[in-house]
């Protein structure tokens, strides 16, 4: 998987600890996302007159990017436009907007467009005490600004986690690609994964012999 500085890698690592991508896989991303709407609504009511960013597509392509870096590119997978600040162009290989994590963020069942007010409000808040519009921001910054977003001590963590697990099912599980190969999910290239196979891989074999023989009873002991 596409890499970044030490402190990105020691934001993934926290997120690995605490298994929130495992609970995104086994629960599946919509109930993670749900699992925040509440939080989200509380906010909005709270505090309606928080600082709202601008282009707020473009703000979470370049969150998606701080979660997983990538190349510059023009254009996702799908063919989907890019903002030209969005990627931080910290790593060579492709990353989390190429996969097109946006467009996995407005997927109806998804459900964060129900969150995406409250986050990015969060978002662009922290983002100024770091120095200005998070879009704005170099990649260090940027990561600096998901750590206190991610840290246990923000009492809006959910929203955060819910984010943060939209890049990494796009990159990783090729969500909105159907039938994803490596040539069409730029994550399965990274992971280095053949992808969906309908009639199997010709050119595989675990070099031994299928077995012939016959169990007593139709199955094993």
């Amino acid at each position: 998987m596409a890499g970044g500085t030490p402190e990105h890698d020691a934001l993934i690592a926290d997120l690995t600890r605490r298994r929130f991508l495992q609970r995104a896989g086994t629960l599946g991303l919509g109930a993670v996302v749900l699992s925040a709407a509440p939080l989200a609504r509380q906010l909005i009511a709270a505090e309606p007159a928080r600082a709202q960013p601008s282009l707020p597509d473009a703000t979470l392509q370049a969150f998606a990017d701080t979660m997983i870096p990538g190349r510059k590119v023009a254009r996702t997978d799908l063919g989907n436009e890019v903002h030209p600040q969005a990627i931080a162009g910290v790593d060579p290989l492709p990353g989390a907007v190429e996969a097109d994590a946006l467009a996995l963020y407005h997927h109806p069942n998804v459900g964060f467009d129900a969150l995406e007010p409250a986050f990015l409000a969060d978002l662009s808040a922290r983002s100024l005490q770091a120095g200005g519009d998070f879009l704005d921001l170099d990649f260090d910054h940027r990561v600096r600004v998901c750590v206190d977003g991610l840290a246990f001590a923000n009492q809006s963590r959910l929203l955060w986690e819910a984010a943060a697990a939209v890049p990494f099912t796009a990159f990783c599980a090729a969500a909105l690609i159907p039938n994803a190969t490596a040539e069409r999910a730029s994550g399965y290239r990274v992971m280095g994964l053949p992808g969906a196979a309908p009639g199997g891989y010709r050119d595989f074999s675990y070099r031994r012999r299928l077995s012939r023989e016959r169990t007593r009873k139709g199955y094993l002991p």
